[in-house]
């Protein structure tokens, strides 16, 4: 018996409860209410199929449900109904926003793969490397062992690649509006800057947390157009995910390849993969925040630092405290091969910043935002297509740590938020004989 209750099984499959009933309710797949569990039975289960030997605890499992179904119960409060709302018309939108949007996307994408460009000639230059592949093939190495070290990125590498952030953002926001497959075709443009940069670092975080941002602006667009109801498993919807999980694996093999090669390395040698390391790199999440709350001073080690580790990059940006590279020190081991992670998810910051309690009812908070956003955002208020984007980008990245840490998506959201609202005012002043565009989105 005690084993059964043990096993990180049984509230995994009260996840699978809190997702079938918040989608009765709502008939919506990302609904906020619905979305939250969805995406962490997702995150939970693939730790659990993909690495049975990593140790994971049911108590961190029962923790992050409870967390979870606090973001759900105050979302379910905010949503009303699903006959509620006046979704704006497809047509209506994308008159208005595409041309404006893309011209905004491939300006900030511009800023950001020179930035990206920038930092591969100055580290060419400051290592006297030459043009030669193996040359080249060591910068990511190289620059990584400076990141590791503490050296920060040189400021107007951070000032023009950060733009990549806001430019996903409205990307995500154009695809679903773009009528044509040549404006669709440019939204993918943002990958460009993001991955470039990501080879020069051998850093994988721009371009995930690029896609996460573009992710939560495309689920937050469709929210307002109130085309949100769709099959969670049908042909389209496979394709995405296995495009999505085989694109991420790639991600990773090709930034650990740039990340270990060394100049004189044998090109054979170089192309191993350590499936190892990989796994623990993608999957590792669980049983590293597993490991924080079994250890006798986990749940206790609450500071109620107020955001520290949650805003890390809005607190380092006013002054108020210095981010920590890597958010977290220290590493776990996962396995017998001596594999380890430092990512600890989102919650053990919610939990460090808040205290449990604290973190339950931040929850609940930011559960009834994004569910009154949810409501809103089908009556077309510029405001909710942010928030909204802002809810589905922390979820999405939720698995790592708060996407927040990070001063590119505050930028994004705020860059979102006045290109928005001055495309309402522009069409609250082209039509106001349309009483309920007055506060649309544009």
């Amino acid at each position: 018996m005690n084993d059964i209750l043990s096993s990180p099984w049984i509230p995994t499959s009260f996840f699978g409860y809190l997702v079938l009933a918040a989608h009765i309710r709502q008939e919506s797949w990302i609904a906020p209410s619905v979305f939250a569990p969805l995406a962490w039975l997702f995150y939970i289960l693939v730790p659990l199929v993909v690495a049975p030997e990593y140790r994971i605890s049911a108590l961190a499992v029962w923790l992050v449900l409870l967390l979870i179904a606090s973001v759900t119960l105050g979302a379910m409060i905010a949503e009303g109904g699903r006959s509620s709302g006046f979704p704006v018309s497809a047509d209506h939108l994308s008159r208005l926003s595409v041309p404006r949007l893309l011209r905004w996307t491939l300006l900030l994408n511009a800023l950001s793969f020179a930035g990206a460009l920038y930092a591969a000639a100055k580290a060419v230059s400051d290592y006297g490397l030459g043009f030669s592949f193996p040359e080249l093939m060591s910068v990511g190495h190289l620059l990584s062992v400076e990141r590791y070290g503490g050296e920060q990125t040189p400021a107007l590498v951070r000032l023009l690649v950060t733009w990549t952030f806001p430019a996903a953002l409205l990307a995500g926001i154009s695809y679903v509006l773009a009528r044509s497959r040549r404006d669709r075709i440019l939204c993918f443009s943002v990958l460009l800057p993001a991955l470039t940069f990501s080879v020069v670092q051998a850093a994988k975080a721009n371009t995930l947390i690029a896609a996460a941002l573009a992710t939560g602006g495309y689920l937050a667009t469709r929210v307002m157009l109130g085309t949100d109801r769709f099959r969670p498993v049908s042909k389209r919807t496979l394709l995405l995910l296995a495009t999505a999980i085989v694109a991420s694996l790639s991600l990773f093999l090709a930034v650990d390849l740039f990340r270990t090669y060394r100049e004189n390395d044998q090109p054979a040698a170089a192309m191993e993969v350590d499936w190892g390391r990989v796994k623990s790199a993608t999957v590792g999440y669980l049983a590293v925040f597993s490991h924080w709350v079994d250890k006798p001073e986990g749940l206790s080690s609450a500071h109620f630092d107020m955001g520290v580790y949650t805003f890390g990059g809005l607190f380092d940006a006013v002054g108020l405290h210095p981010r920590q590279i890597g958010v977290y020190d220290e590493m776990v081991t996962l396995d017998a091969d001596d594999h380890y992670s430092n990512i600890y998810t989102a919650f053990r910051g919610l939990i460090q910043d808040f205290s449990l309690p604290g973190a339950v009812a931040i929850c609940v908070l930011i559960g009834y935002i994004s569910g009154f956003a949810y409501s809103m955002g089908r009556r077309g208020h510029a405001w909710a297509l942010v928030t909204l984007a802002a809810f589905y980008s922390f979820m999405i990245w939720s698995p790592i740590v708060s996407v927040f840490v990070y001063n590119g998506p505050i930028l994004a959201i705020g860059v979102a938020a006045v290109l928005l609202k001055k495309a309402s005012k522009q069409l609250a002043h082209r039509e106001p004989n349309r009483a309920f565009c007055s506060s649309s989105i544009l």
